[in-house]
């Protein structure tokens, strides 16, 4: 079947609420590249809150968080077209564009969060580094999103064949690619609560679980725009995909346990230790347990499993938790793994270092939001049938 894109849009959906909507996020973009640009020009150290002792702020953190819930919208795009989940087809295709807006904005946050983004392309490609994680991973997001790009232009097409190939690539790619950004961690033994194998399952699991949460949301508001009611295949649908998310919480749940356990009855230098305390009941106590443990999983599986994943706006409510837990769980990883001074005990050297990101990284984070929600009121004005077809 070929599909025009000009027979896609939809003109209810061009109301003045929806346009004053993308409007204001248009601006919240303009913001953001604005105060990246600003930042990028003047220095990072005047610019930022980063230090020479905190150099990976809320903008890395960001970064990693909406390249996991891209790679958790790949794969779940993956199992809903190529793999024969039927029950999870009719959320396939706009998970595909999900991932490509959620992809462009984490590009978008890296691009902001290191001092030279034009000399990161130029050396990417002239001078690969085949032992180099961050060269792999910027490699392999790269092809992910040319893949996705490609099989949504497929998938407009009408070629099913070639965006399911497409797909396919992409879901492989996006698993080396998140395996690589958790290796950033993982192979630094310094700081030490970073080392350890149970990242890479947490990073992979966490991946599933954003983009699961993702996928609800927008899905719930997509419909919610239309003024439809969610029944048959899509409720279905999100029953399936609510089913999986509460079992990628359990598994987060499970190696954030065993992570813990590793760090405090096994060989790990103090320094892993203190961080880990830091966390428990130090500074970031309240990020941790009120926010990742309590908010972002706890409370998610409770409402799931009390409700059975049958009731649209308890799913839709535990996947705001979770992806508010989410956020908050990639920061305290990149801010717990630098609170901890090297030499600690040491003369003059604080117990905790101290960083709060300035107002040019806060607008950042926010233009990349407004990024995701403009995009998201674009593709479903423009592109939203496509997402009912397949």
């Amino acid at each position: 079947m070929t599909t025009n894109i000009e027979d896609l849009e939809e003109g209810r959906l061009a109301s003045s609420s929806v346009k004053w909507t993308t409007h204001l996020l248009s601006l919240f973009v303009i913001a953001g590249l604005t105060a990246g640009s600003y930042a990028t020009m003047t220095g990072h150290e005047i610019a930022y809150g980063t230090s020479r002792e905190v150099p990976w702020g809320i903008l890395t953190s960001s970064f990693a968080f909406f390249a996991i819930t891209s790679t958790g919208l790949c794969l779940l795009a993956a199992i809903s077209h190529a793999y024969g989940v039927t029950q999870l087809r009719p959320l396939g295709s706009r998970a595909v564009y999900l991932a490509i807006v959620t992809t462009v904005t984490a590009f978008m946050l890296l691009a902001f969060s290191v001092e030279s983004p034009w000399m990161l392309i130029y050396f990417n490609a002239a001078s690969p580094s085949l032992t180099s994680n961050i060269w792999w991973l910027s490699t392999l997001y790269g092809i992910m999103s040319g893949c996705l790009f490609l099989r949504f232009a497929f998938l407009v097409s009408g070629s099913q064949g070639l965006a399911l190939s497409f797909g396919i690539i992409a879901a492989v790619t996006a698993v080396g690619a998140n395996n690589n950004l958790g290796g950033l961690f993982t192979l630094a033994s310094d700081p030490p609560i970073w080392f350890g194998i149970q990242l890479l399952v947490l990073f992979l699991a966490s991946a599933v679980l954003s983009g699961t949460a993702a996928i609800i949301i927008f899905t719930v508001l997509a419909f919610t725009l239309r003024q439809q009611k969610i029944a048959g295949e899509p409720h279905k649908a999100l029953e399936t995909a609510a089913t999986l998310m509460a079992l990628m919480i359990g598994i987060v749940l499970v190696v954030t346990i065993a992570r813990f356990y590793s760090i405090f009855f096994s060989d790990t230098p103090d320094p892993g230790r203190a961080a880990a305390q830091a966390l428990i009941n130090g500074p970031l106590a309240v990020n941790f347990w009120g926010f990742e443990i309590f908010t972002g999983l706890i409370m998610p599986l409770a409402l799931l499993l009390i409700t059975k994943t049958k009731s649209v706006w308890a799913m839709t409510l535990a996947s705001c938790m979770a992806m508010v837990g989410a956020y908050v769980q990639r920061f305290d990883l990149v801010f717990s793994g630098q609170i901890i001074p090297k030499f600690s005990g040491w003369n003059d050297l604080p117990q905790y270092f101290h960083y709060f990101p300035s107002g040019a990284e806060l607008i950042v984070v926010l233009g990349a939001f407004g990024l995701v929600g403009f995009g998201f009121l674009l593709g479903e004005r423009f592109v939203g049938r496509l997402f009912r077809l397949y």
